[in-house]
């Protein structure tokens, strides 16, 4: 007799209950604040359940009546987020400690996802350890085009 592909380890996944809906978790759902991992078991829960949906759909009309609290509007607009010009100031040790300091309590004990990935972005984009910063290469990319550009007339 053939075996599923996938075997047991799969069948074991169907079969497991799934959790009952719980507010908190819905709440971190809708805030974008859960780690990535039980976001999506959370999306899986609701695509799977009506339980799950009627929870979530009880709980957008609570959390978001279509008032505007200060905590609303303070999480909606990311107003303790660092933007993109502080974060690469940051990540070239170029500002106060104070300030760094609340960089890191942001990324590292907040964790929130969007500076995360802003940080994570900016990290792609740091020069290399050997390449020379940017004065020097205009510097240099100067000295190699003396020869090469016309002479001013009446100097």
């Amino acid at each position: 007799m053939k075996k599923p592909v996938g075997g047991d380890k799969n069948r074991r996944a169907e079969e497991a209950p799934m959790e009952a809906p719980n507010r908190f978790v819905l709440i971190g759902y809708l805030e974008e604040a859960l780690p990535a991992e039980q976001m999506a078991r959370v999306e899986e829960n609701l695509r799977q359940s009506e339980e799950w949906r009627a929870a979530l759909s009880a709980l957008q009309s609570d959390v978001d009546p279509g008032e505007h609290s200060v905590a609303q509007i303070w999480r909606r607009q990311r107003l303790t987020c660092i933007s993109r010009e502080k974060l690469g100031a940051f990540l070239l040790d170029a500002m106060p400690p104070d300030e760094a300091d609340y960089v890191r309590f942001h990324l590292d004990v907040v964790k929130c996802r969007w500076c995360q990935a802003n940080r994570n972005d900016l990290e792609e984009h740091l020069p290399d350890e050997g390449e020379p910063p940017p004065q020097a290469r205009r510097k240099r990319f100067f000295q190699t085009s003396v020869g090469h550009l016309p002479k001013r007339r009446g100097s």
